[in-house]
């Protein structure tokens, strides 16, 4: 695996992309045995691990595949921010069953996005996916209900808007969270009342409100998504950060793997909402770096978009070449483009762009409050 989306990689990563599989072939297997005796840099490697939001895969996989075979301080490092990231999804767990406790009380819908849920989902192990903040999907008429509620539980808004300010705000096409935090339990909360910004994709809680279904997670019976409607929902996500982790292609990977697709209706509702090249390239990446078996008629559709291989490139750039990626702006730009398949969406891109270009400073949230 010395190239990988058209980028000659390194040893470290090679090792991660293997590890942070959770299935794999005989020859993964030796080759991963073979690169613990080499010369990893090892600090390196931890690093990356966490930085890609991979650190529990790759902890698990090295202790079934070498056991012995990897350097005792890696497997206390990888057994420490294991331990540490099993504790924090206990707490995000009470923590989000509590704020929608509250959210239910008062009548307000809500549907956890992505952390525990999804790592329960997808896994079926809390621990098994990296832990961050917690984010919650509302509809717009409920923000400030919620906003109210989250203030109640001792949240607060990391930036004070006035009035004027939070209408423009919710306006704002570059905007698609709200965001809380309790600093003593350094706990942040995003609430969506959009999964993007608009510009990255028009995606709101209208477009999929109506496939809502009861999801038992610990206990208790929270909102959510089929998860043939969440891969696509995933794979937009994915794209707007150009796949700059490896873990959002190892969610979509592992999303496949444990569960039956429906493939006609995940494509179906992948078009509908203009991200069906958002999609495949999201497939076709698990396909390539996590080795996972899709359909051939999805292959083939997939294969008769060009603008793949191209995109899958540029990822490669992000994904392993960071250092050159910050150095290829334009060429970031170019990828959004291209990652939309209607001209609407494309425009509409571009012309965020240009006004970025001309208006940095009403990019920049704390600059406008300042001003």
């Amino acid at each position: 695996m010395p190239n990988l989306l058209g980028q000659n990689i390194s040893k470290e990563f090679e090792l991660l992309v293997r590890s942070a599989r959770t299935s794999r072939d005989d020859e993964s297997l030796y080759r991963i045995k073979d690169l613990l005796l080499s010369d990893i840099n090892w600090e390196q490697f931890v690093q990356m691990a966490v930085k890609h939001k991979v650190m529990p895969l790759v902890h698990t996989s090295l202790n079934t595949i070498a056991g012995d075979a990897a350097p005792q301080e890696l497997r206390e490092t990888f057994r420490s921010l294991f331990q540490t990231n099993a504790q924090r999804h206990l707490f995000l767990t009470a923590e989000l069953l509590k704020i929608l406790a509250s959210l239910e009380a008062n009548g307000i819908t809500a549907v956890p996005y992505k952390g525990p849920v999804l790592a329960n989902s997808v896994y079926g192990n809390l621990a098994m996916r990296q832990g961050g903040d917690l984010d919650i999907i509302v509809q717009l008429p409920d923000i400030l209900k919620v906003k109210q509620l989250l203030l109640d539980l001792g949240y607060k808004r990391e930036a004070e808007l006035t009035e004027a300010q939070e209408i423009a705000y919710f306006k704002s096409k570059r905007e698609h969270t709200y965001d809380f935090i309790d600093y003593d339990k350094k706990a942040l909360i995003e609430i969506h009342w959009r999964i993007t910004p608009r510009f990255s994709s028009f995606i709101e809680p209208k477009h999929f409100w109506k496939y809502l279904k009861p999801y038992t997670f610990a206990g208790r019976t929270v909102n959510s998504l089929p998860l043939d409607y969440w891969l696509p929902i995933l794979c937009v996500h994915g794209s707007r950060h150009c796949w700059e982790r490896l873990g959002w292609i190892c969610d979509i990977a592992e999303l496949i793997r444990r569960h039956d697709i429906d493939w006609d209706k995940t494509i179906s509702f992948a078009s509908s909402l203009g991200c069906r090249r958002m999609l495949f390239l999201g497939l076709f990446l698990a396909s390539e770096l996590m080795e996972i078996v899709l359909p051939q008629f999805v292959l083939q559709q997939i294969q008769a978009e060009s603008q793949i291989s191209t995109l899958a490139n540029e990822v490669g750039t992000q994904l392993f070449r960071p250092e050159n990626a910050s150095a290829k702006f334009m060429g970031t730009t170019f990828y959004h483009i291209q990652a939309r398949e209607r001209w609407q969406d494309k425009a509409m891109y571009l012309q965020s762009f240009i006004d970025w270009l001309v208006h940095p400073d009403k990019w920049n949230w704390s600059n406008s409050l300042e001003a």
